[in-house]
């Protein structure tokens, strides 16, 4: 059974630009090995999420996730079970955001999944939208 987990949180204060590197990285590479697909966005001092593969997986991932203290004020936005993936065909799978440019990527994307009206697409481009103004 596949699910999905959706969360936005708050970068830690004083968080290295190391350590933030070091989470990407050690994420994409964890995610990629479990087969896990989605996307990972750091907008200034927000982190969104969106992590879609094994229901058991995700939960446990989740779980690890609620305990990192390189970040706080984890709001849940969506946990539940989908029937297909929306993420494995965006950059790979799993890819992680940093710059405006892609975070646009990221919409146009989403845009497309909206006019096919695939699951939980709405949800997630309503975020992103909210991320996009917070950049301008």
């Amino acid at each position: 059974m596949l699910k999905t987990i959706s969360y936005t949180s708050k970068v830690k204060p004083g968080l290295s630009i190391l350590s933030a590197e070091m989470l990407f990285k050690e994420t994409v590479s964890n995610n990629v090995k479990h087969n896990i697909t989605g996307v990972l966005v750091k907008n200034k001092h927000v982190f969104f999420q969106i992590i879609e593969g094994d229901s058991d997986l995700i939960n446990q991932l989740f779980k690890k996730i609620t305990n990192d203290s390189r970040h706080n004020n984890i709001i849940q936005l969506v946990n539940r079970s989908i029937s297909s993936r929306s993420f494995s065909n965006f950059n790979a799978g799993y890819t992680v955001i940093e710059d405006s440019e892609s975070i646009y990527e990221l919409h146009d994307y989403l845009l497309k999944l909206n006019s096919i009206q695939a699951e939980n697409s709405s949800l997630f481009l309503e975020i992103v939208e909210e991320l996009l103004e917070a950049v301008q």
